[in-house]
């Protein structure tokens, strides 16, 4: 290929933060203000607890999940079961009677594409004694539109913020009490992403990243965010990075049609991914080459212990690799990784 990118434009991996972000934090630091929960797992853990108090403590999760999400179950003291989705990512309805009375279902939104609504609808329906929570840490958009009993979305996956994660449950935004502490793990969170936007040896920010997913991972209770998280959210333009999404999305589509790529779901302007998956052949491969040309595409997720006899699970395992649409890059960045992937496949 002719067209280079530079080192410093690569394309995916964490979010930079901009210090002069946290300028003005000093007149927001008034304790125990913080409106929203640390992370995805602390939203969580904390629906959980709250269901806890009435119902079994049973969820069922669908096989393909982020492997955070069982662990934060089992945090919870929740047992565990899984079930298979059908080829459209939906739970599968023929499985409700088969369900414990009184026990929790967790449906996911999966890349911003799948709306659990329809489902939702029918469980609530059939089986009113089913507690249902919809998982839309991949769709911040539209985690306050679903009927299920409990909705959760995390921040750090779509906007340049350290940490936050938001419970919506009957009409309205759940925040954290003051009894609740904050998070111990922004601190490295704010470290690496100031590093990585001064440009700083990619091993500095990536230890710092990495630092902080161990503090992240070792934390079994429920947490807060960070005041710097609550500024940086209220500040956020919502609606220039709507359009930005949706303008990278549309481009991907388009190139990625032209030359066949294998998209997992349809286009549909409603719909505001958090990146748009596919499927190819001899997936690590290429995704190692494409790191060597700057781009890095996360994928979703590897096998664990509790779905390898999961069909669905082992094929997106092996297959899926997720390209970037987010609001840092330009049209140009978008043309230059399907070209590059395209060339690589070829």
């Amino acid at each position: 290929m002719s067209r280079i990118i530079k080192k410093e434009n690569k394309i995916g991996g964490e979010y930079e933060i901009n210090p002069q972000e946290l300028n003005d934090l000093e007149i927001l630091k008034t304790p125990n203000k913080t409106s929203m929960f640390s992370n995805g797992r602390s939203a969580l853990m904390f629906i959980l607890k709250q269901i806890s108090i009435q119902n079994t403590s049973i969820v069922y999760l669908p096989y393909y999940i982020c492997p955070s999400v069982v662990s934060a179950c089992k945090n919870s003291k929740f047992k565990v079961k899984f079930y298979e989705l059908d080829e459209k990512f939906l739970f599968p309805i023929n499985l409700l009677s088969k369900i414990e009375h009184n026990s929790s279902i967790i449906l996911v939104n999966y890349f911003g594409f799948i709306n659990n609504n329809k489902i939702i609808k029918t469980i609530k329906n059939k089986r009113p004694d089913i507690i249902t929570i919809n998982d839309s840490v991949q769709s911040f958009w539209t985690f306050n539109k679903s009927i299920a009993d409990y909705s959760f979305t995390s921040l750090r996956k779509q906007f340049a913020i350290p940490d936050g994660a938001l419970v919506y449950h009957n009409n309205k935004i759940i925040k954290p009490s003051s009894k609740i502490k904050e998070n111990n793990f922004f601190t490295k969170k704010v470290q690496a992403s100031v590093s990585k936007f001064k440009k700083e040896e990619d091993y500095i920010y990536l230890n710092l990243f990495e630092e902080g997913e161990k503090i992240l991972d070792n934390e079994k209770s429920i947490t807060k965010a960070s005041i710097i998280a609550e500024s940086i959210f209220n500040k956020t333009d919502f609606e220039t990075i709507t359009t930005k999404r949706k303008e990278n999305y549309k481009t991907i589509y388009e190139l990625g049609q032209k030359h066949s790529l294998d998209f997992i779901f349809p286009y549909s302007e409603e719909i505001i991914p958090l990146c748009v998956p596919i499927k190819i052949n001899n997936r690590n491969k290429i995704r190692k080459e494409l790191f060597q040309n700057n781009i890095f595409l996360p994928i979703h997720w590897i096998s664990g212990y509790y779905n390898r006899k999961s069909k669905m699970s082992k094929e997106m395992a092996d297959n899926e690799i997720s390209l970037i649409i987010d609001q840092r890059y330009s049209e140009d960045a978008m043309i230059f990784q399907i070209k590059t992937l395209i060339s690589l496949i070829n």
